[in-house]
């Protein structure tokens, strides 16, 4: 099964998690930077409120839980950043019932590293296999179908 989330570049080094849920819904990451991107860093608006604004449904996790990625849809995940020392990094995984994908905003950013499943990397330097992350939240196939169906789909930002 294909993935049905397209892959963004955030436009800038902070907008990681906006353009994560840009991709979920299918706009362009600049619309939602521009609608919620200030308020999230300014610690206004958080991503619980950022996913209920958009509509999104979702399943949010307690990362003592660990849940594993069993169920096919995109799972909002925190990783370690590999560009700014001591922070923090949006990304999304998203599972199929015959593979999972990484996509990470970043990837596309002049001289930035960024996440690719393991041994997906094909020898690039910046592309840096996938270690330990938290799940923030799940939205399964069905809800990303759904969403999709009567909207086109946005055009990646490049």
């Amino acid at each position: 099964m294909s993935p049905i989330i397209t892959h963004q570049m955030q436009p800038c080094p902070y907008s990681c998690v906006s353009t994560c849920l840009a991709m979920i819904v299918g706009r362009p990451a600049q619309e939602v930077i521009e609608d919620m991107h200030q308020p999230y860093r300014d610690g206004d608006l958080t991503l619980r409120q950022m996913l209920e604004r958009l509509s999104v449904e979702y399943t949010a996790f307690f990362s003592l839980d660990c849940p594993p990625l069993a169920d096919q849809g995109v799972y909002l995940c925190t990783s370690p950043s590999l560009n700014i020392e001591g922070g923090n990094h949006q990304i999304l995984i998203e599972v199929t019932d015959e593979n999972y994908f990484v996509l990470d905003p970043v990837q596309g950013r002049e001289d930035r590293k960024y996440y690719v499943a393991r041994g997906k990397g094909e020898g690039i330097p910046l592309a840096i296999d996938l270690g330990g992350f938290v799940v923030d939240a799940f939205i399964s196939r069905d809800h990303l179908l759904a969403r999709r169906i009567g909207e086109p789909l946005a055009e990646a930002a490049a």
